[in-house]
Parts: C-alpha cells; sequence; structure tokens
C-alpha cells in the first residue's frame, strides 16, 4: 500500500493485466477517441492550469490537450 501511496509506477503491474471476461476483449486503441494517460506536473504548473481552466468545462484536461495539439501542429512536417 506504501508504494501506491509514494505515487510509485504501476504501468508494469497494469501491462499484463487481463480483461475480465464479463467485458470482453481490450478494444483496438486507435477505436478509442480518447485514451487516459497520466503525467508528472510540478504542484505549481497544476495549480497555474486550474487558474487558468477556471470554470471551462474542459477544465485542466482541456488545456493540456490543447497545449499537445498544439505542439504537435508546431512539430508535424507539412503534406508536400
Amino acid at each position: 500500500m506504501a508504494y501506491f501511496d509514494s505515487g510509485g509506477d504501476i504501468s508494469e503491474l497494469l501491462r499484463d493485466a487481463a480483461v475480465g471476461p464479463d467485458l470482453g476483449p481490450a478494444p483496438n486503441p486507435e477505436s478509442v477517441p480518447m485514451i487516459v494517460t497520466g503525467v508528472r506536473l510540478s504542484t505549481a504548473a497544476v495549480q497555474r492550469l486550474d487558474e487558468l481552466a477556471g470554470n471551462d468545462k474542459a477544465g485542466r484536461s482541456g488545456l493540456i490537450r490543447q497545449a499537445i495539439d498544439e505542439f504537435l501542429a508546431r512539430h508535424t512536417p507539412e503534406a508536400a
């Protein structure tokens, strides 16, 4: 329990986790519109994101998605 409370990386534990028999097979990742992923941010960054998000429905996640979309657009080679 202390390992999980310390914020340790559990990705190795989840990597081989099976989907329950009543849930069926895992979906193809390309068919899922959004995938939940974890990132580590400083407390100050999270507080600033929350301030900027204010009452926006998309909230902190929306700001992070927008920033990543803008970054990817700047770093994607133009189609010839």
